[in-house]
């Protein structure tokens, strides 16, 4: 029984007593038609206040119902919007991971693009000092050995020897030669075929002198006539 329910009995126990104060006080002065109608009177008043009373109690249960009611949606409410709220925090969070190891990637590609044009910086001023190389070669050459070069498609230089062959001295005697990415010298054909190039080229990879490579191959060719 709760609150409501205890003061709804205490008030009825109140009427109930002073209804029968009053019916002992009518019975002491007995007077049977006034003491039944003032009987009735006083049931009628009790009767009404009782029902007075259960409807206020009833109301106060429907206004206690509808207000937990309204509470429990309110709670719901609350904890579903707590729910959305660590969802989005956690959303938050994980865009914020993202977002710095994106930028860790970043900053690693710029140190390795820096790098790599450091790298090719470097390479390209190696290349030119063997271009440079070759040119000084190709003229001590051209002059002592009838060595002539020719740029050709690829960037790839001709090297044609003449003066090779007593009984032809204008056949030619040719190879290609290209620089590779790796800074390498690389002979990509030569005729007539030579089957010690691939020694010579590992050589000069060795030494890199190019002046002693073109002596050798001129040397190679001579065998052949």
């Amino acid at each position: 029984m709760d609150i409501f329910q205890e003061d709804a009995q205490c008030q009825l126990n109140e009427k109930l007593n002073e209804t029968r104060i009053k019916f002992l006080s009518l019975w002491e002065n007995y007077n049977p038609t006034g003491f039944k109608q003032k009987y009735r009177e006083s049931l009628k008043i009790t009767e009404d206040r009782c029902l007075e009373i259960y409807e206020e109690e009833k109301q106060m249960c429907e206004k206690i119902q509808l207000t937990k009611k309204v509470i429990a949606e309110q709670n719901a409410f609350l904890e579903k919007t707590q729910i959305e709220l660590q969802s989005i925090s956690q959303h938050c969070e994980n865009i914020e991971r993202q977002k710095q190891d994106v930028l860790e990637k970043i900053k690693k590609l710029k140190e390795g693009l820096r790098k790599k044009q450091e790298l090719i910086s470097t390479q390209k001023d190696q290349n030119k000092a063997k271009l440079k190389e070759l040119n000084l070669s190709a003229e001590m050459f051209k002059k002592r050995m009838g060595l002539e070069i020719r740029k050709v498609q690829g960037e790839q230089l001709q090297f044609i020897f003449r003066c090779i062959s007593h009984k032809s001295p204008e056949q030619p005697f040719t190879f290609l030669l290209k620089i590779s990415e790796e800074g390498n010298y690389e002979v990509t054909s030569c005729e007539p075929p030579l089957e010690c190039m691939s020694s010579l080229q590992e050589k000069l990879k060795e030494t890199n002198n190019f002046s002693a490579f073109l002596a050798n191959v001129r040397k190679a060719f001579t065998t052949l006539v």
